[in-house]
């Protein structure tokens, strides 16, 4: 059976904080709002989280097929990805292009 409301403004939850979150009541005349425009460059964005994804498993491929742990100490191309992808990232983030 569904619980009844209190009627008037006044509303007491279990809480005792008198308010419902968790939606927002627009009612039938107030259209959605718009929503935010992200800031930042999101080619940018987007080209630095390939980048990580590429330089970790350009790493996971060194460190398999390339002797373990200590591959990576002779081949710094993936660690220099992953590092250029968080720079760019960081940078999409903040910038406009």
């Amino acid at each position: 059976m569904a619980e009844q409301l209190p009627s008037g403004k006044a509303y007491r939850d279990n809480w005792g904080t008198g308010a419902r979150e968790g939606y927002e009541d627009r009612g039938p005349a107030r259209p959605p709002r718009e929503p935010r425009k992200e800031r930042g460059s999101p080619i940018l964005r987007g080209l630095g989280g390939i980048s990580i994804a590429g330089g970790v498993f350009w790493g996971l491929y060194v460190v398999v097929y390339g002797g373990g742990f200590m591959a990576l100490r002779h081949n710094y191309g993936p660690i220099a990805v992953v590092a250029l992808g968080a720079v760019c990232s960081v940078m999409g983030k903040y910038l406009r292009a």
